[in-house]
């Protein structure tokens, strides 16, 4: 009798954290009050192999409401047709020809941005975000109001059938950035959406402190924590928004593989904790489920039907606060939760044992 009310427990409380891990979602500022003297910001973005993307980014650029100062595209050695695309567009290009072999990722690109812009503030977007016509309106606004480095995820606007195999993982590192939480207790910033003052990015060594990071948005984060400058996090409702891992059921794979085991290692012990007990909890009940289905225990699976539906309506909730999720995706949560645990064991493995992940047609080793 003990085990199984230990069992309870724990998928009991993983429940009820959801009320702390998500007690709220930061928004950018809604105001529509003119800003009389708009800083002047430079847009970075890092391009490899966006071919699929970077037209619609530029486009949504031209479309701003409060346009920046100019726009910064870096081509980080693309074998499609990023470069081409972005030099139709009149905005900056910068091609890269090589780079060195202890930068990691787009941290070369986005340094190589940040090295040749002319604004006072710094806006690196990754190329597959999309803007509504007011997103940098907000943002600036926000900054202003704020005067910190902001950092936003954006909304998950998803396309393709496999893309609802994020689901679980766009939750959990929403919970584990901590930016959800009633208490500051946050992991680092988020990579698609960064807006930082030229004088703050450089001060802290810019993304060269961070070149050998997988994460380099969570090693961001932490260089501010270091040098005591305040960062705020933000969730989009749709403003600003994006399609992740567009390119395919193995691009998705790839991604999440890369990020999941080193961003756990990044965590406070505090969010480490919490989310554990959460994602133990959604494996906790379905498993459940089916062990008293088949031992037909008509009392204990009533029990844990009842929590089943519990965290059906409780992951609707949440999952439709950071994207777009089929119903039915969230109503089969099992086996979201079941990919994303072989994702995590795939990662750990590779980190542990220091081997190379694959990404973009590049090879990062497990142990950066």
């Amino acid at each position: 009798m003990i085990k199984p009310m230990v069992e309870l427990s724990i998928s009991v409380i993983g429940l009820l954290l959801c009320f702390i891990l998500f007690h709220h979602f930061p928004r950018l500022s809604k105001t529509r009050k003119k800003v009389d003297i708009a800083p002047s910001v430079s847009v970075i973005i890092p391009a490899r192999n966006e071919g699929r993307n970077i037209a619609n980014l530029l486009n949504d650029l031209r479309k701003q409401s409060l346009p920046p100062l100019e726009i910064i595209v870096v081509d980080d050695m693309s074998s499609d047709d990023t470069l081409k695309i972005a030099k139709s567009f009149a905005v900056k290009v910068i091609k890269i020809e090589e780079k060195p072999d202890d930068w990691l990722g787009k941290s070369w690109a986005c340094q190589k941005g940040a090295d040749a812009a002319k604004g006072d503030f710094l806006l690196f977007l990754d190329a597959d975000v999309r803007l509504s016509g007011n997103a940098l309106f907000r943002l600036i606004k926000t900054r202003m109001e704020v005067c910190t480095t902001i950092s936003v995820q954006p909304y998950h606007q998803t396309k393709k059938l496999y893309e609802q195999f994020s689901m679980i993982f766009n939750i959990v590192q929403t919970a584990a950035d901590g930016v959800s939480l009633p208490w500051k207790k946050t992991t680092g910033l988020f990579g698609p959406v960064i807006l930082i003052s030229k004088n703050d990015y450089f001060s802290i060594g810019g993304h060269q402190s961070v070149k050998n990071s997988i994460i380099e948005d969570i090693a961001l984060g932490k260089a501010l924590d270091k040098a005591g400058l305040k960062y705020n996090l933000y969730v989009s409702e749709g403003d600003i928004s994006y399609q992740m891992y567009g390119d395919g059921f193995k691009s998705l794979f790839n991604g999440w593989t890369k990020n999941i085991a080193s961003g756990a290692s990044s965590m406070s012990f505090v969010n480490f904790l919490l989310v554990f007990l959460f994602i133990a909890s959604l494996i906790s009940v379905p498993s459940n489920v089916v062990l008293y289905a088949i031992n037909f225990d008509l009392l204990w699976l009533l029990l844990y039907c009842g929590l089943y539906l519990f965290w059906v309506i409780v992951l609707f909730f949440i999952s439709h606060k950071i994207g777009r999720f089929n119903p039915l995706a969230i109503i089969l949560f099992p086996i979201l939760v079941l990919f994303f645990t072989l994702v995590f064991i795939v990662s750990f493995f590779i980190k542990i044992f220091n081997l190379k992940y694959k990404w973009k047609g590049r090879s990062i080793s497990g142990k950066r």
